[in-house]
């Protein structure tokens, strides 16, 4: 029987167990509603003059139930304290308008603001190796995620984040920021100079704890996502004790979040996706694509295996590309897959995918400037790697 698969099951006959002691059903189901269900559609927040060209797109588009904003740092707050909110306050007020849900990101990394390494915040250099990325090769720096004074800032904008929004019913999640690369999810960057840096597994998982806190705190109603993708060589176990620590403490709210489902085959065998897989019945869970169908899609692969990926472990929601998020072709086929899939089940659905001649049991795209498909999700590691000891 493969570890992971013993794991999951194992972790669910001591809940059983417990079950059968306490009389408590919370143990075996997650807590509290779907905050998030449906499609949504990543958007950037940008300035100028689009708001009335994103308004038009969304309420063109009815199969969308969301829209998932993110915005970097750096674009926020110029200099210390002084937080300018004008472009998420318009992008805000075009959903409002419509009745829009959405979620709010910020994104640190690469994108803090130049004036905390100035205050003496430690600066990690690194290169930009995703050939997916426009700036592929380009020097850059993030924060080292401990660093005091990377989090006495960084802690200031969250605050003054939820003072600002939570109390808006249509922002309905934020994700969970704090020890970031180029984007949302966990990654950093793949080096070997944090090894100088003494135990950084147990000072991420410290970090990790501290803003899980943070980011609840100052969203009390909203669910606090993590997007998870393989950090450094870190095992299983790290990404177990963060997930254990948000369930426990936030029960109805924490959410995590596969961010590399694709289309090109089943994506069991994948870190994060095998997490969701893992704590499906015990925390909200969504997906996000990978890439976007509607660029020829070989990079995201078929609608139809993305949706029984989707299926496989009963995702409650799914962000899309914007590029597929305002097409209302695509998105009406991926609601029409999806809820196909839904009725089937995820037998009866791989059952007809099978028939039809459209089930993909191999990944055969090859990611340029790379050699091995496998490697094309970047975050993810060999099982050996994950279920190594801490």
């Amino acid at each position: 029987m493969p570890p992971l698969k013993f794991r999951r099951e194992l972790r669910t006959f001591w809940c059983v167990f417990a079950f059968a002691i306490s009389g408590d059903a919370s143990l075996l189901a997650v807590s509290g509603p779907q905050l998030r269900t449906g499609l949504w559609m990543k958007q950037p927040i940008e300035g100028g003059d689009k708001a009335g060209a994103f308004e038009a797109q969304v309420r063109a588009n009815p199969h969308l139930s969301g829209v998932c904003l993110h915005i970097g740092w750096k674009d926020i707050e110029k200099e210390p304290g002084h937080l300018d909110f004008s472009a998420i306050d318009k992008t805000v007020a075009v959903l409002r308008r419509i009745g829009m849900k959405y979620e709010l990101g910020i994104k640190p990394g690469i994108d803090t603001p130049p004036f905390v390494y100035q205050q003496g915040a430690k600066s990690f250099d690194t290169h930009v190796k995703n050939p997916h990325r426009p700036n592929f090769g380009a020097a850059v720096a993030i924060p080292v995620p401990w660093d005091p004074k990377y989090q006495e800032n960084f802690s200031r904008l969250i605050a003054r984040l939820g003072q600002r929004y939570s109390s808006d019913p249509l922002c309905v999640s934020v994700v969970l920021t704090c020890a970031n690369f180029m984007s949302k999810e966990m990654h950093l960057p793949k080096t070997p100079e944090w090894k100088a840096m003494g135990d950084y597994g147990a000072k991420l998982l410290g970090v990790y704890k501290k803003y899980t806190d943070e980011w609840a705190k100052a969203f009390p109603k909203q669910q606090v996502t993590l997007h998870l993708s393989q950090v450094l060589d870190l095992p299983l176990s790290f990404f177990e004790r963060i997930i254990e620590y948000g369930v426990s403490k936030y029960p109805e709210r924490f959410t995590i979040q596969n961010c590399q489902l694709t289309g090109r085959r089943e994506d069991t065998g994948k870190l994060s996706y095998d997490l969701v897989q893992e704590y499906q019945d015990r925390a909200h869970h969504g997906f996000q694509s990978v890439a976007g169908f509607s660029h020829g899609g070989e990079r995201m692969g078929s609608i139809e295996m993305a949706v029984l990926n989707v299926v496989h472990a009963n995702g409650e929601y799914w962000e899309l590309w914007r590029g597929d998020g305002i097409n209302t072709e695509t998105t009406a086929a991926i609601a029409n897959a999806w809820e196909e899939a839904k009725r089937l089940g995820y037998d009866g659905y791989k059952k007809k995918l099978i028939s039809e001649g459209t089930y993909r049991a191999d990944d055969r795209y090859r990611p340029r400037g790379r050699h091995k498909s496998r490697r094309a999700e970047g975050p993810e590691v060999n099982r050996s790697q994950r279920e190594a000891p801490p």
